[in-house]
């Protein structure tokens, strides 16, 4: 059984003053090291122990460009803006399809892949993209207009070998700015169409000649997350045709629906992270929907792994803040920002989940 959460703070959050931020930033900066490199998975299946950083003994440095430091250092990957053939009653995406640089690694047998799902608020930046819209900034780096999460992910995991497919599920559908203040019973892009539309990019990657279809990943962020639950539920039927995910990884995902459904198992292993005082979407209902999986499916790989203390978004770089536009909450609002530290600790799981032969 998992240990139990530790509650939900009553008041919204402080922000951290400029010594707490330095401080974290300080920490995050000597355990980057940690987090960047391969480990073997020998935790069990919950994981909540805090972490606990080594002793600062570098310079002060603010802990999100500490971070975004370590992905511009390393090559930038190749990046195509492409479109994926459509679907039956579905309009055709666009995605971006980031490949490592020639010479960057050894590349002597096909690449793993991952397929990313983004969240609710859409997978461009609508400023950046409207100031580079009709420029040639706009065709030399097509993935500059990407919010940051996304465009520092597809690096990371680039500098790790992999190819990177991420499918933009809202602007061909005129909803680029996001669907976050949309009520959720209203919302006609729901699990259903994000699971045709990870199908649709699962079965895109497959025809790549430069992809071992053997190594798919599926990743997603919070909605994103939630349509990594949907794809991979086996409950539902594989469409023929559609290549085998070989493992997935949900970051925050609301489980709500996931627990209510009385039949949801998984199809392929799972590792879902989640913040400890996410008042969004909460951890104790994934916690919940990994007891009922592996009452289920005894033999289910179901990896929780819960951060103390951290919010919804931990593994960017924005400040901590509330937001009170999100129509799940009916106004009162969720908390939302970075966690240099459950960051790291993060980067450093999802390393060793991808590294592992048999997670």
């Amino acid at each position: 059984m998992p240990r139990q959460l530790p509650p939900s703070p009553a008041t919204p959050p402080t922000i951290p003053s400029p010594a707490g931020r330095w401080l974290r930033g300080a920490l995050a900066v000597l355990a980057i090291g940690v987090a960047l490199t391969p480990t073997a998975p020998a935790q069990p299946a919950v994981s909540m122990a805090p972490v606990t950083p080594p002793t600062p003994l570098t310079a002060p440095v603010d802990g999100a460009a500490s971070v975004s430091a370590s992905v511009s250092a390393s090559a930038e990957p190749a990046v195509t803006l492409v479109r994926l053939p459509a679907e039956p009653g579905m309009p055709a995406l666009t995605a971006y399809w980031f490949t490592p640089r020639e010479g960057s690694l050894a590349r002597s047998q096909p690449l793993p892949v991952v397929v990313a799902l983004h969240g609710c608020g859409g997978l461009v930046d609508m400023r950046v993209a409207a100031k580079r819209a009709g420029t040639i900034e706009e065709v030399i780096d097509p993935a500059a207009a990407l919010q940051s999460r996304y465009r520092e992910y597809a690096h990371w995991l680039t500098e790790r070998g992999y190819a990177v497919l991420m499918p933009d599920s809202f602007s061909p559908r005129g909803k680029a700015q996001g669907i976050c203040t949309e009520a959720l019973d209203a919302r006609a892009i729901d699990d259903r169409t994000r699971r045709a539309d990870a199908l649709a990019a699962l079965r895109w990657v497959a025809r790549q000649p430069i992809i071992d279809t053997r190594r798919i990943v599926l990743l997603g962020w919070s909605n994103g997350a939630q349509a990594v639950l949907a794809t991979i539920d086996a409950s539902r039927p594989w469409p023929s045709g559609t290549p085998t995910v070989d493992r997935a990884v949900a970051f925050y995902p609301g489980c709500k629906r996931a627990v209510q459904q009385h039949d949801f198992r998984l199809r392929t292993p799972l590792l879902l992270l989640i913040g400890g005082a996410d008042d969004w979407t909460p951890a104790t209902r994934c916690a919940m929907l990994q007891n009922a999986v592996q009452s289920r499916q005894p033999g289910a790989r179901f990896r929780l792994e819960i951060y103390p203390g951290a919010y919804h978004g931990f593994d960017g770089t924005s400040e901590l803040h509330v937001r009170r536009d999100i129509a799940a909450r009916h106004g009162t609002g969720v908390t939302v920002g970075g966690d240099a530290v459950a960051r790291v600790a993060a980067l450093a799981q999802l390393d060793s989940w991808l590294a592992s032969p048999d997670p």
